[in-house]
C-alpha cells in the first residue's frame, strides 16, 4: 500500500497502489488530512487514481466521503478504477455521488 502526491496547476491527484484496507487507510490518514486541508485551503480538486489498486475497504469509503463533505462533491473525482473496484462504489451509493471512471 501507497499513496504519491502529484500537483498540478489546477488540481491535486493522489495515486494509491496496492489493498486499501483498514490498515493501509488508518497509516495514511494524517497525510491524507494534511491533503484535504490544503486542498480546502487553495480552493483546488482532489483527484483519487485508483489504476495500482484492486481491492477497497469501507475504511477507504470513508475516507472518499470526508474527502466530498471537506470539499465539496463537485471536486471529488474517483479515476482508472477497476471494474471490481467501481462495484463496491455502486454498492455503497457513492457512484451515484462521486464521478467514478
Amino acid at each position: 500500500m501507497s499513496m504519491k502526491r502529484i500537483n498540478e496547476k489546477y488540481k491535486v491527484i493522489c495515486c494509491f497502489e496496492g489493498k486499501m484496507d483498514t490498515l493501509s487507510c488508518k497509516e495514511l490518514e494524517k497525510d491524507f488530512d494534511q491533503i484535504l486541508s490544503e486542498c480546502k485551503s487553495d480552493n483546488m480538486p482532489l483527484v483519487f487514481d485508483l489504476a495500482g489498486v484492486d481491492y477497497i475497504a469501507s475504511s477507504f469509503l470513508r475516507l472518499c466521503g470526508k474527502a466530498a463533505q471537506q470539499i465539496g462533491v463537485e471536486k471529488v473525482s474517483i479515476a482508472n478504477v477497476t471494474p471490481q473496484v467501481k462495484k463496491v462504489f455502486k454498492i455503497a451509493g457513492l457512484a451515484d455521488v462521486l464521478t467514478v471512471s
